[in-house]
């Protein structure tokens, strides 16, 4: 593949996005899965491709938050397992089964993900996590089921990690945010190991779409920990989430006829 100029900004773009949302919210992915495809990748191979931009991106993030002291380690740490072990098969799942059209499956987690979002608006806001904190059997089941989605195709999972982090396990919405960056770097490693193994990721673009996701989950580490914490992390799930919505309900033929197809094909032909 050759790399003209402007894929290379295109691209490297699409990764600072990707790690700054992925850092501060979720959905980072929602704008490099689409740009990988635009540039020639087949919907798998971006899939896989796609895991070094939220990998680099989840390592700035956590190292940033780490130097702040913002990580609960232990806790990270526990609720990370289920979601290893969960994007372990959902990984596994992604190379060995048969494609499939995948548009209703992710427009349906979209849209759950936002009601989710908005008719829990007031608890994610107001949580201060003070309560009892029980990462208990109910929230490690959750946890397992959203690491499967995880390793499986990575859309909005951080969405629905800070959901169970914070409405299931009673964590404040800020370390629910920190702990999800670890996370996903952990996650993230294992389907890596899986993609890595059938050889399924292509390694030039995915670094340099991994440039711009260092710069990008860096600028995020400073913004989560900021004092508007809390808000930012909300506004941004929400605008991402319906952005998402949108694009995915929008006929492909109005789109731009380079880049933007991408967007529908992702939603569209998704692990064919």
């Amino acid at each position: 593949m050759s790399f003209t100029p402007e894929i290379i900004v295109v691209v490297v773009v699409a990764g600072l996005l990707c790690g700054f949302l992925n850092t501060v919210a979720s959905s980072g992915s929602a704008v490099s899965l689409p740009i990988l495809m635009s540039v020639g990748l087949h919907a798998a191979t971006a899939n896989a491709t796609n895991r070094i931009p939220v990998l680099v991106g989840a390592i700035a993030a956590t190292v940033g938050l780490a130097r702040n002291g913002a990580i609960p380690w232990r806790r990270a740490l526990t609720a990370a397992a289920p979601l290893m072990a969960g994007a372990a098969l959902g990984a596994m799942a992604s190379v060995y089964l048969p494609g499939h059209d995948l548009r209703m499956v992710i427009v349906g987690a979209v849209v759950l993900a936002l009601i989710l979002i908005l008719t829990k608006l007031k608890n994610l806001l107001n949580a201060a996590g003070n309560g009892e904190i029980t990462l208990g059997f109910k929230s490690m089941s959750l946890l397992f089921l959203v690491g499967i989605w995880t390793g499986f195709i990575v859309l909005d999972s951080g969405t629905y990690m800070l959901l169970v982090l914070v409405l299931a396990a009673g964590l404040s919405l800020v370390e629910a945010n920190a702990i999800k960056n670890v996370a996903t770097l952990l996650t993230t490693a294992v389907a890596m190991a899986v993609f890595v193994q059938h050889q399924s990721i292509d390694w030039p673009i995915g670094g340099i779409m991994a440039a711009g996701s260092l710069v990008g989950g860096l600028l995020g580490a400073r913004l989560a920990i900021s004092d508007k914490a809390r808000r930012w992390i909300v506004v941004l799930l929400v605008s991402v989430i319906v952005a998402e919505l949108i694009h995915l309900a929008v006929p492909v033929h109005w789109l731009d006829a380079r880049v933007m197809p991408a967007i529908g094909a992702y939603a569209g032909n998704a692990l064919d």
